[in-house]
């Protein structure tokens, strides 16, 4: 039985035991290196080609003739006159065995062993074409070399003529489909850069109306109130003053609220009075209705405002290291 193959050789089933090749010029090494593995377990391969190779010798060509048996051999039984299209080796593979002849004794066929299988290779590729597989002995000499074994298989190589099987989506694509769908890839490349370029320099987006750290205090005591948890709001505003006091002072934990206020009045300007007021009013368990609790806040702020200050006033100051 006899099938077209239109896959790489690599690919071959086990049960395809010939493989005919008709158009082994675009062979490339890697393909010719699968092809002798396969031979060599024991496979054959018919090769045809007109063109000179390394691997089949020079071929020369000629007028149409007739060539004949070389010698006795199983697939020339039967075979006398051989119709040709004219080629004709000059130069055979040195070593192979002659098959078929012209008349004046130049190759035609000729093959070789390779490990347990073996190769066949026409220098004439024209006496299996339809137009004289007919003609004299043509129909035996193909029936002696492509006949395969006992349950085995003959297999047509159709995928260096162009016929491809559609192993992939691509593939399934032919001619204009192909080009159809490149330049459609093409076109939505260019729709998304088109919607997607930024022209110029981002907009920022519109900065929303600043709000003073009283208005968010006093929307925390709303919260804290309607909770019951005013003392939360104190403790926050006395931590908040501690921690700027005692960056000012270089530390002041430990020290009493009198103290604090003393010495930070001499630094920041303020009236002692105040800041120490400012302290004990923040300090747990004084109690502080909802309005002097937004007072309270205004004047935390305005005093962390003077640390703030002062702090920057150091730090320009020569001698203390700033830059």
């Amino acid at each position: 039985m006899a099938r077209r193959w239109e896959r790489e050789i690599r690919r071959l089933p086990p049960e395809v035991d010939h493989l005919v090749i008709w158009n082994a010029d675009d062979l490339d090494d890697v393909e010719w290196g699968h092809l002798e593995n396969w031979v060599r377990v024991g496979n054959t391969a018919i090769i045809g080609s007109a063109r000179s190779t390394p691997r089949g010798g020079s071929v020369k060509h000629a007028a149409p003739g007739t060539g004949g048996s070389a010698a006795a051999h199983p697939v020339t039984t039967g075979v006398e006159a051989v119709s040709l299209g004219g080629g004709s080796f000059s130069l055979a593979r040195k070593g192979a065995l002659t098959h078929i002849t012209l008349t004046d004794g130049t190759p035609v066929l000729v093959s070789w062993a390779v490990g347990q299988g073996r190769i066949y290779w026409s220098a004439d590729d024209a006496w299996l074409t339809n137009d004289l597989v007919g003609k004299q002995d043509n129909f035996d000499l193909a029936l002696g070399l492509l006949a395969p074994a006992p349950g085995k298989l003959v297999a047509f190589d159709e995928y260096h003529h162009g016929f491809q099987a559609a192993d992939r989506w691509w593939q399934l694509l032919r001619g204009n489909l192909q080009w159809f769908v490149i330049l459609l890839g093409i076109a939505v490349l260019v729709m998304f850069w088109a919607y997607g370029a930024r022209f110029g320099a981002p907009v920022p987006s519109p900065a929303g109306p600043s709000r003073a750290s009283v208005e968010y205090v006093f929307s925390m005591s709303q919260l804290y109130r309607r909770a019951r948890a005013r003392s939360v709001v104190q403790e926050n505003l006395r931590r908040t003053l501690t921690r700027d006091l005692s960056r000012l002072l270089g530390g002041a934990q430990g020290l009493p609220d009198q103290e604090i206020a003393r010495r930070a009045a001499e630094r920041t300007g303020l009236p002692e009075q105040r800041i120490l007021e400012a302290l004990q009013r923040t300090a747990p368990g004084h109690k502080v209705s909802d309005k002097d609790l937004i007072f309270l806040a205004q004047e935390v702020e305005a005093i962390q405002r003077s640390v703030h200050n002062a702090g920057y006033r150091d730090q320009r100051r020569p001698g203390t290291g700033a830059r």
